[in-house]
Order: C-alpha cells, then structure tokens, then sequence
C-alpha cells in the first residue's frame, strides 16, 4: 500500500488537483463531516477529543477506517456504527470493491466536507476527493505531495500532541469559531471516562481469567503487560529477555500478583514462550483469547498496564488504567497515550526515526532506542504506580495533562 501511495499517489493527486480546481471552496458552515482515519488504531483514539468538540459544534461526523478498527471506534464513541465506513484488507481484491462500496456510501451520506487525519498518505487525501466533499481539510507538509486535493490545509506540528494536530483540524471547519484549547479539551473529555465496559465483556473476561489462573489467584491484583507491537513497526518492541526480567522481578517483589500476558491471535506462540521463559502459575499468556471489544473490561479489572507503544495503550486510556508505555522509534510528544500513561523514552540522537517524511517507514534493525531503557527503570516505574493505586482494584485519579518531556 506504501508502494502504490508513492508511485500511484503522485501523479493522481497531479492530475485530480487539476480537475478539482478552486470551486470546492464555496462552503462556509458544514454539518455532515467525513472523519477518514485508515490504520492506526491509536490514532483514533488520539483524535477522540477533537471529534467530541466537533459534536459540541454541532457537527455531525462519520467515519472511514480499517475494518480491523470497528471496535476501536465503537469504544472511542467516535460515530453512531449506522456512519461507519469499514474497509476491508483482507485480499486486493476486496480492498478495490471497497473502494466501490465506499463510493457508493459517501455519496449517498452527501457530505458536505471531509478531515484527513492521516498525516502521510496520499490515498486518504484522495477518499476525501472522491466522498464528493466540498470542504476537504487535511495535514500539510512538505514531506508528503497532495497536490490541492486539501482546499484548508493545516500545518502538521511535530512539536505538539497528536491530539492537539487534530484538534486544528476539526477547528479549521469553522474559522469563525473560538479556537478550542487543547488541555481543556482533553480534560473536558477525560470527565467522560471511564468507558465502561457491557455486562457480557465483563462475564467474558472473568471467564477466561478462571481459564488460566488458579481459583485462589482469582482474587490477587492483575498487572498486564503487553510485549506487541504489530509486525509492521516491530522497532517499537522492547527486547523479549527484558520482558522476562521484569516479570520475575513483578512476581518476587509481590507474592500476590499475577501478570497477564495480552496479545492478538498471531501473538499466541511468542507470548506463550515468555511465559514459559518467566515459569510462574501467576504469569499467563492471554494472548487471542480477547478481541479488541471486551479489551475495556479487562483494563477495568486490572490494576496497571505496561506496554510498548501500540493501540492496547491508547485503548487503555479509556478506562483510565494507569499505564506505563515505552516509546523509542516514535516520540512521547506527537502520541503520548491521554489519561492516566506515564512514558518512557530515552530520547537519544536517532529519535525519533519513524516520521512523516518517510512516510513512517523505518530501516533500524537494531531498536538502540528500545534497548536503552532498563529493566530497573521500568520496574522502579512499575513499583511507584502501583504503590499509588488501591490494594482493590480501583479507578485511576483524573488524567495529568503536562505536555511528556522528550528527554529522559
């Protein structure tokens, strides 16, 4: 998809913009807003407050995304699901009669604009073309050519919180509002939470955990841990051993806590061998027996995530979950996971490496990055977050709102 968003991408953003022209500027106040979003299923998250202040303004968004992040925009109450797009990626075949039946849907919805929250891709800025929109607003930079396919760019700020980045997005639909203040918007979202989860993701979740913990283990604080990160960045994994210390470390300090072990389907054998490498009956591997929907329940009945940067983390902010998250290719400035996440990140001279201007591609094969952050760090971490939380399970206090350092 990279491939086609830079050899195809070009020259059809050339040529669109020129039959485009300058009439689809002719708008002033839109009400029906599509919301595309493809990939990254911490983004959306990220763009969740900027998308409550949309409604407070009395727009009406939908959304386009990956089928993959159905659930994920469900939890982050980002659209009604009658105004959800998903697209399907599981062969190129379905991906083009999507591209039909999104044709056909954007139409028919008669939008009146469209925000590109994509920072990099081509083929996002051309759906916005294509729904019909007359008001098409998106990120600008020089890093990714889009032609005049955004009538409203936007500066894209390296400097600044994604949240804040979609925060001007949304805004830029109406000039002559009062520009939002991102902490207040944060917070005014952060009084919304927690999600809580349905009674049948709790029950779902209980039952697993009686699945793989001892009846008498059922009862003791859970800390999850989250050694993932998707096999397209795999840079943005802390080292495996060091996963394994930390559980050993966990277990020793506390002889009540159990760890969970979280992960999609094609994380079962790799988390099953950590498990097997901590060799404790309080250290389970989780891994494919939850889908992303009953995610909220378990963050609810844990106690602490730890997790490298990845959507998990971001999911977990919705349930103010205490989290800790780990950031090297990628920097705790731009996606700071919102709520209750403190971040790790060394901040050394190579970082950050994934960037818009390389379309968020990255050639390290050594994540010096990840490797810099110690076990002692992150269990130092660890030990502080859980000494302030409850002996019970409990919900987090209101989220901190300081920008993250970029340096250690």
């Amino acid at each position: 998809m990279r491939w086609l968003d830079r050899w195809i991408g070009v020259p059809l953003c050339f040529l669109l913009s020129l039959l485009a022209g300058q009439a689809t500027r002719r708008i002033r106040h839109p009400r029906r807003v599509l919301c595309i979003q493809l990939a990254e299923m911490g983004s959306l998250v990220l763009a969740a407050p900027a998308l409550r202040w949309m409604r407070g303004q009395g727009l009406a968004p939908s959304f386009v995304s990956f089928r993959r992040n159905g659930d994920c925009i469900a939890i982050a109450g980002l659209a009604p699901a009658d105004r959800v797009f998903l697209w399907r990626t599981d062969s190129t075949l379905m991906f083009a009669l999507d591209l039909l039946r999104f044709l056909a849907w954007a139409w028919r919805q008669d939008f009146d604009a469209a925000i590109d929250f994509e920072p990099c891709s081509r083929f996002s800025a051309l759906l916005g073309l294509l729904s019909g929109a007359r008001l098409r607003v998106g990120y600008s930079h020089a890093a990714t050519y889009r032609g005049r396919l955004h009538t409203r760019p936007v500066p894209y700020r390296t400097d600044r919180h994604m949240g804040e980045n979609c925060l001007a997005l949304v805004s830029a639909l109406l000039p002559g509002a009062e520009r939002p203040v991102w902490p207040l918007v944060e917070a005014d979202w952060a009084a919304g939470l927690p999600v809580a989860p349905t009674a049948e993701a709790s029950r779902r979740v209980e039952r697993v955990l009686q699945a793989y913990f001892d009846a008498m283990l059922l009862a003791n604080p859970l800390v999850l841990i989250n050694p993932n990160a998707g096999d397209l960045l795999p840079q943005r994994r802390w080292p495996v051993d060091r996963y394994v210390e930390l559980c050993r470390r966990l277990l020793a300090h506390d002889p009540r806590l159990c760890i969970g072990l979280i992960g999609g389907e094609a994380d079962k054998e790799s988390n099953r061998e950590l498990a097997g490498c901590v060799a404790s009956p309080r250290c389970v591997s989780l891994a494919g027996e939850l889908v992303v929907a009953e995610l909220p329940a378990l963050f609810a009945r844990s106690r602490l995530l730890v997790s490298n940067d990845s959507g998990p983390a971001h999911i977990a902010a919705l349930t103010r979950t205490p989290t800790l998250v780990m950031f090297g290719p990628e920097t705790p400035v731009l996606y700071r996971p919102l709520g209750e996440a403190r971040a790790l990140y060394a901040g050394l001279s190579c970082s950050p490496c994934i960037r818009v201007e390389t379309q968020r591609r990255c050639a390290c094969a050594d994540n010096l990055c990840m490797q810099a952050i110690s076990v002692d760090r992150v269990a130092g971490e660890v030990a502080a977050m859980l000494s302030a939380t409850a002996s019970e399970i409990a919900v987090s206090p209101a989220p901190t709102l300081e920008r993250m350092p970029t340096q250690p």
